[in-house]
């Protein structure tokens, strides 16, 4: 499954009209939409992340308990989630600088709806390369009092090729 766009109601999405007006994104808060991972791209994930030739694996995901989400995986869809509800119209490229304080709270399932709240908590004049958004995240589970995941994410904005 993806994006549920069949209830938008609690979706909140902020927008600039250039990257260069960024700065007008601090302190404002985004919601995206519900969304569902795919049991079967999961597994094309663990295929591109190498994870399926671990030498060394943890033994088995029994331990884990069935359907689960692997980490990484849910960081890896920050940027398609975070998509829907972030953007610049004109035209931008966007530079992951990194994620910080990345902490997995409590299991996200494949049977789990979950979103991604998020803030502009800063964004950094970084000249001509353009502005350094800092964005909060908490990983929302359909339910669930406590969050899936939590992270800050850092993002360069800008309009320039890299060198």
């Amino acid at each position: 499954m993806a994006v549920d766009d069949s209830d938008t109601s609690e979706v909140v999405a902020v927008s600039v009209r250039d990257p260069s007006e960024a700065p007008l994104l601090r302190g404002q808060h985004f919601v995206s939409p519900w969304f569902r991972m795919d049991p079967d791209r999961s597994e094309l994930f663990e295929r591109a992340s190498y994870l399926d030739l671990s030498p060394h694996p943890f033994g088995g995901e029994a331990g884990y308990g069935d359907d689960l989400v692997e980490g990484f995986h849910l960081v890896a869809m920050l940027d398609h989630l975070v998509n829907h509800v972030l953007w610049s119209e004109g035209p931008c490229l966007g530079w992951n600088y990194g994620l910080d304080r990345v902490r997995f709270v409590t299991p996200i399932r494949f049977s789990d709806r979950f979103r991604v709240r998020g803030t502009v908590t800063d964004v950094i004049d970084r000249g001509e390369q353009g502005h350094l958004l800092v964005l909060d995240y908490i990983g929302e589970v359909d339910g669930r009092a406590r969050p899936g995941f939590v992270a800050t994410h850092r993002v360069l904005w800008t309009t320039h090729q890299a060198d």
